[in-house]
């Protein structure tokens, strides 16, 4: 059986607190974030105490052969950072290295206390690509392409870095001497002496020296993995996530890429739903297109009327239609009006890009048919197709992001600008009727002015997004850009308005909201609030009016697991807001849900409930109606605190308004809606 495990709160403070007196940094479980790793295919166990320790696609976790319990190792609970190139152990010091990607290093005790080595990470060297990490006694060697890293693991610091000219592939060491392996052979050092001077190194025969795994190690490592390779943990199959599509409490994730000429990632589908992963079958379409072809999904939706149909776009080869998750058919220029970027190609079949699908109000598929004449191709519900063409966006290119707004106007994003003509937004409204032409109004937005007469035509343009008031938001790499009256864009030099965020700082001056921070996803909550994406800036969560940042969460300050965002969605039921970055998929759990259309007692949700000592979180009430009037009293009707909800959802840190946690007791939520015609109560349990 595999459990989760974990101390309890009073022996997580005591050890923290004894890992602090000794020079240690004990790492507590960060409130409200969930790394969500993919723990397939392991490549490496290392055997500890009674524990085995496993990576698998660059995650860690371990596996105590004893009790049979597996225990996840991330940036929410013990590790500084996400995606571990390479691990080993040290039986002297009884530590886990491991060695990530980008040169982190992390020292993990086996009593669950972290230090972190981030010299190499910050190092401003030429090459600091990793060949090999090696694990000798109480010290660490890191083979670079550019040189060798000593680490000595017991005192917990870098030695040294010793410079070659020629690539060090593999290293190790023997009492005061140590072996380098280099394209131009092996190389022997002595500690005794001045080892940054190349003169010290002599070339000695390779053959006496034997670098890497012996064979008993391989074979021991490979019966560690034997042991764990079955193991059925729910997890995503890759640790790649690049469009969310939220439908109720399920999840979808398209896993490809839209950003660089041929990297290629395998045709990763998934569905996240009740704490289950399940992956889109891909054998089919590798069987019927061919691995190199069945990759890069961009887009999935979901069929509204059939939650067990799905679309999958592609950047290279049409659009696949799923049932149950298996391949039930495969659109391309061979069987329906897509086209291929280059038709006369030998390869024509890998140049089929459609991305931007979405589902209309109607029950109709819309897509973008990339860098051809026709962009804008429709599946009808009826099993037809209908197209759009538009002169103004002939041969554009990376249409990411189709959205409709409340009058039922397709936005469509064309992010980058190519030799055809630039970035930006195709509008179209069919006053209802797709297949009639005559009554159609479009127009395509590459430039704008601001309210103050600022020309712009951003070199990017990345999402739009209709908020709760019927707000167009616009998200490009100047920043953010609003409108009320969305109708400004069929005029010929609209006018958008770029919000200016005062200083408060008595000189009357303000800011442009997020000002030259590129936007790549705009996502509303239930309170109207903006949770914005960013290119390399982390996540920004703003107040329903953008004047107020309320959260700006980094790599640095929280475990989130890149600055670069691909995707935000949200569960309008529990809150959790997903983070698709370009390293993998996080979430935090936010205290906005979506909005009650009523409100009754019986329908409002308290958790957690009872309070327990322990607990020292927040109590969440769900099931409010949009910007409810919330009173908690005593059981004797004292008022405690009161406030309004975002969205459906009131939070309550269990302190009065002077700041003092609240006694023992009953206690009740007393919640009307803004107008006061509806209203309801919740009891709250608090122990102490």
């Amino acid at each position: 059986m595999i459990k989760r495990t974990g101390g309890s709160m009073s022996q997580r403070w005591i050890l923290a607190l004894l890992l602090l007196m000794l020079g240690m940094s004990a790492v507590k479980a960060s409130d409200g974030w969930r790394i969500y790793a993919s723990y397939h295919n392991p490549t490496r166990a290392l055997k500890t105490d009674a524990r085995i320790f496993v990576l698998a696609n660059g995650n860690l976790y371990s596996y105590d052969t004893e009790d049979q319990l597996v225990q996840f190792y991330d940036k929410t609970n013990v590790l500084s950072d996400f995606g571990i190139k390479d691990i080993g152990y040290s039986s002297t010091t009884k530590q886990v290295v491991a060695l990530y990607e980008n040169g982190n290093i992390d020292l993990i005790g086996l009593e669950g206390s972290r230090w972190n080595l981030p010299d190499l990470k910050q190092k401003n060297m030429d090459d600091k690509t990793v060949n090999e990490l090696k694990v000798v006694g109480g010290n660490a060697l890191i083979s670079l392409n550019s040189g060798l890293v000593l680490i000595d693991l017991k005192e917990g610091y870098f030695v040294d870095f010793y410079p070659f000219s020629s690539q060090v592939t593999n290293a190790t060491m023997s009492g005061n001497k140590f072996y380098v392996k280099t394209k131009d052979g092996v190389m022997e050092g002595d500690k005794s002496t001045n080892l940054l001077d190349a003169n010290n190194w002599k070339k000695v025969d390779s053959s006496a020296v034997t670098f890497g795994q012996t064979t008993a190690e391989k074979e021991e490592e490979e019966k560690l993995l034997e042991q764990v390779k079955n193991f059925n943990i729910q997890s995503p199959i890759r640790n790649y996530s690049y469009k969310l599509n939220m439908q109720g409490n399920r999840l979808l994730v398209a896993g490809g890429n839209f950003y660089y000429p041929n990297v290629l990632y395998p045709g990763t589908a998934m569905k996240y739903e009740n704490d289950k992963w399940t992956a889109f079958d891909e054998e089919e379409p590798i069987a019927l297109v061919g691995k190199n072809t069945y990759n890069n999904v961009t887009d999935i939706v979901q069929d509204p009327d059939d939650s067990e149909h799905h679309w999958l776009g592609t950047m290279r080869s049409g659009i696949y239609e799923f049932r149950n998750y298996k391949l039930v058919n495969h659109y391309s220029y061979h069987n329906s009006p897509l086209t291929s970027i280059l038709p006369d190609n030998a390869n024509l079949q890998n140049f089929v890009r459609v991305t931007a699908l979405n589902y209309d109000a109607e029950g109709n598929l819309w897509m973008c048919n990339n860098e051809c004449d026709t962009i804008v191709r429709v599946l009808k519900k009826d099993g037809k197709w209908t197209s759009f063409y538009y002169p103004e966006v002939v041969k554009r290119t990376t249409w990411d992001h189709t959205m409709f707004d409340r009058r039922g106007w397709t936005w469509m994003v064309s992010r980058r600008t190519n030799s055809y003509g630039s970035s930006g937004l195709l509008v179209i409204n069919t006053n209802g009727t797709i297949d009639k032409r005559s009554d159609d109004k479009h127009a395509y937005m590459s430039y704008f002015t601001n309210q103050n007469g600022d020309r712009y035509s951003p070199d990017l343009f990345y999402c739009v997004a209709e908020d709760l008031d019927g707000t167009i938001w616009i998200g490009c790499t100047p920043g953010i850009f609003i409108t009320k009256s969305p109708d400004v864009v069929f005029k010929s030099e609209p006018t958008l308005t770029q919000p200016i965020v005062p200083r408060n700082d008595g000189s009357g001056l303000g800011d442009y909201l997020l000002n030259n921070i590129s936007v790549k996803s705009i996502t509303i909550d239930g309170g109207n609030r903006k949770w914005i994406g960013t290119l390399n800036n982390g996540v920004y969560l703003l107040s329903a009016d953008g004047m107020e940042t309320l959260e700006h969460f980094t790599a640095e300050n929280s475990p989130l697991i890149s600055n670069e965002i691909n995707d935000i969605a949200i569960n309008g039921e529990t809150g959790e807001v997903f983070i698709a970055t370009t390293r993998g998929l996080c979430s935090f759990r936010g205290n906005a849900t979506d909005p009650a259309t009523s409100m009754k007692s019986d329908k409002l949700k308290v958790f957690p409930n009872p309070v327990r000592p322990e607990y020292q979180g927040d109590v969440h009430i769900t099931g409010l109606m949009y910007n409810s009037d919330v009173k908690i009293v005593s059981a004797a009707g004292k008022l405690v605190m009161e406030g309004k909800s975002v969205g459906g959802e009131f939070s309550w840190n269990c302190h009065m308004e002077n700041g003092r946690r609240v006694a023992s007791g009953i206690y009740y939520a007393l919640c009307t809606d803004e107008d006061g015609k509806n209203g309801a109560v919740a009891k709250i349990l608090i122990i102490k």
